[in-house]
């Protein structure tokens, strides 16, 4: 069984970000990044001794593994590779024994040891033929890509009745990590309004009632950004009439109350007491993942849920209106100002949207990224796709501030009105469940993989797709992985 002709496969094992480390705080680490000058494709003359283990058939496994001392099979190879988190470099020659890879290992072939180990990938491959049956090329399962350049490989005809002979199989795809949820705990409730002043107060110090009594003040919450929530001002209390409060802010709906006028009929419950304040609209549901992720040469990468958007704030409570005093309402039959309206609670806090899911892993068996790849009487088998990762789930709004009260009143004047209560947060937006994980016998980008012989392929089964956060189980998960023989990537 062949294949062979490949400029470059990578079989892929994980495409989560936190699996592969190669999230951002990974950036620059690991077995992903492959050191300048250590690829033979890419450079004039042999790679240096410092680039990973060197192997011909013609030294041996007690050697430094460098050119001058190469190792002599691939398994030691490729052992001391993962150890030392380099790569492997061969001789194009045939290597009689199976191998297995573990996730982050490269191994590089094509390489002319009777010449000062130049590359001659476009002429001659490192060949992998195993003469018992078996699967000849196993990638292991685990945290990282394994990459495979200039390999041919061959497996050995099956004897026993049953039995199959595969050249390359792939271990299944991890599930996706599941997206962060933002956390339980509903945000404080927000600050109450203040307390109107009595009528007849002394609030200057003069030793006389003052004449006019401010409202309570106002309340701010601020949510973080430019998210802030404001309780409305109370109504003044003044001698003749009193004040009207403010609107809450953001929004409409939490109306100000109406202060006493000067003649006529008024009382909190027809119009003087502040109005409760809008609840803040809820953050946008995180999109569900779909698509088949990008093929590069640097492997497999899924297509993670979107996360959700934070839920806006309440809007702050109506201020409550003032009431009017009078000429001869405070002790002694001296005049003095009515009392003024409480202050709107602010509004309650926004809660924070989940995170998206992670893409489940994709098990490849063979992808060719712009190459020249040939099968002949070759097996591929991979194997099943991981489980996208949940959505996270949301965080609840925090409730209103409740309002403030009105001042009361004296000598027959009337009492002020209360603040509004603010509005409650909105609920934060759940996160979007994580794709499913691919699970493809042939991946490629560019030139379809040419197949000959008696050549079979052997997808198994596709993730499904991580549910959405929270309730949304169903609106936002994940699209389900695909399960092909063989699929192009644009």
């Amino acid at each position: 069984m062949i294949s062979s002709g490949c400029d470059g496969l990578w079989y892929h094992i994980e495409d989560d970000c936190e699996l592969m480390l190669t999230c951002e705080k990974y950036r620059g680490r690991g077995s992903e990044v492959v050191p300048s000058g250590c690829v033979p494709s890419e450079i004039e003359g042999a790679v240096d001794d410092s680039c990973g283990v060197f192997v011909a058939s013609t030294g041996k496994d007690s050697n430094a593994g460098t050119r001058a001392e190469p190792v002599a099979t691939l398994a030691e190879a490729v052992r001391r590779a993962a150890d030392k988190r380099i790569g492997a470099y061969a001789c194009a020659e045939t290597f009689e024994e199976a191998v297995e890879l573990p996730a982050g290992v490269r191994l590089f072939g094509g390489l002319d040891c009777a010449n000062g180990w130049k590359w001659i990938g476009e002429e001659k491959k490192t060949t992998v033929a195993p003469v018992e049956e078996g699967i000849a090329l196993k990638v292991r399962r685990g945290a990282a890509s394994v990459r495979v350049e200039d390999v041919a490989v061959h497996a050995a005809d099956a004897q026993t009745p049953g039995a199959s002979s595969i050249a390359v199989l792939v271990e299944n795809g991890a599930d996706g990590a599941e997206g962060e949820d933002a956390p339980s705990e509903v945000p404080a409730q927000a600050s109450p309004g203040n307390a109107g002043t009595d009528a007849c107060s002394d609030l200057d110090t003069s030793g006389a009632p003052d004449e006019a009594l401010p409202g309570g003040t106002q309340v701010e919450n601020a949510c973080g950004g430019d998210a802030l929530s404001i309780g409305g001002e109370g109504g003044d209390g003044r001698v003749n009439n009193g004040g009207s409060g403010q609107i809450g802010e953001p929004g409409a709906l939490g109306a100000a109350g109406s202060g006493e006028p000067a003649a006529g009929d008024w009382s909190c419950a027809a119009g003087g007491t502040g109005q409760g304040g809008d609840n803040g609209m809820p953050g946008q549901v995180g999109l569900a993942a779909s698509g088949l992720g990008t093929l590069s040469s640097s492997g497999h990468v899924g297509v993670s849920g979107g996360a959700g958007g934070a839920g806006k704030p309440g809007q702050g409570g109506g201020g409550g209106g003032g009431a009017k005093g009078g000429a001869a309402i405070c002790p002694g039959g001296v005049r003095g100002a009515g009392a003024s309206g409480g202050s709107g609670g602010a509004g309650g806090c926004g809660g924070l949207p989940g995170q998206g899911g992670g893409a489940g892993g994709a098990s490849i068996a063979l992808a060719s990224v712009e190459g020249k790849v040939t099968l002949m009487d070759c097996v591929l088998k991979a194997g099943n796709g991981g489980k996208g990762g949940a959505g996270g789930d949301l965080q609840p709004g925090g409730l209103g501030g409740l309002g403030g009260v009105g001042g009361t009143g004296m000598g027959g004047s009337k009492a002020a009105c209360a603040g509004g209560q603010g509005g409650q947060g909105g609920n934060g937006g759940p996160g979007g469940g994580g794709l499913g994980g691919l699970s493809l016998a042939i991946a490629y980008r560019g030139e379809a993989v040419k197949q000959e012989g008696q050549t079979t392929l052997m997808a198994g089964t596709a993730g499904a797709g991580g549910p959405g956060g929270s309730s949304n189980v169903e609106e936002n998960a994940g699209a389900d992985g695909v399960s092909a023989a063989e699929q192009k990537f644009p």
